[in-house]
């Protein structure tokens, strides 16, 4: 059987398209999941976490979700989740104060969850604000894909509000910096907050 040549070592890429295939079953879109299989390899490559740390995020960030969408009168769809090394970032909004230190509650009493950086605020997110941060994280992604200097694979992006949540590790401080100039660059942002971690080499 022949393969098109993606550029990634074949066990590599088998073993991505196994963990996609896994994110599918939980999310039901195995159509899109298969659709995806070579940018999330591309990803995977350019991202500056082991393979093996990447595969523990992702596991780690279903079970998140699976346990927050469990839960009664907790519209986690509101909820955005981030996991790096093990540490977690919950972004979005929820109804009642409550509710988020709920969220959090459940997200700290997961097995592997290292640490918890709660950024939700209280309320119900509007439409027109959701649209907003739509195109907002779309236009911030695609000028970093589209720089020279940063892995734009490789830096995580959220909005809540206008405000620019940058995460993933980065190998240089020149990273960091240019990724908060092209976050700041884009029309809309109030705010960029820089969560992203250095992989210290």
């Amino acid at each position: 059987m022949k393969f098109f040549n993606t550029g990634v070592p074949m066990t590599t890429f088998r073993l991505m398209i196994a963990l996609t295939l896994i994110s599918a079953s939980l999310s039901g879109c195995l159509a899109t999941a298969i659709v995806g299989t070579a940018t999330t390899t591309a990803k995977v490559v350019h991202d500056k976490r082991t393979l093996g740390q990447q595969f523990d995020d992702v596991a780690l960030t279903s079970k998140i979700d699976a346990r927050l969408i469990a839960e009664k009168d907790m519209p986690s769809r509101w909820i955005s989740i981030d996991v790096i090394n093990g540490d977690v970032t919950l972004t979005g909004s929820l109804p009642t104060s409550s509710q988020i230190d709920r969220a959090v509650f459940i997200t700290k009493s997961i097995e592997g969850v290292r640490s918890v950086d709660s950024k939700l605020e209280v309320g119900a997110p509007k439409i027109k604000g959701l649209l907003s941060d739509s195109w907002i994280t779309t236009q911030v992604k695609t000028r970093l894909l589209n720089d020279k200097v940063v892995s734009g694979l490789g830096i995580h992006v959220d909005t809540v509000n206008g405000k620019v949540y940058l995460k993933g590790v980065v190998k240089q401080n020149v990273e960091r910096v240019r990724a908060k100039e092209i976050a700041r660059s884009v029309d809309g942002v109030t705010a960029v907050v820089d969560l992203m971690q250095s992989s210290g080499s």
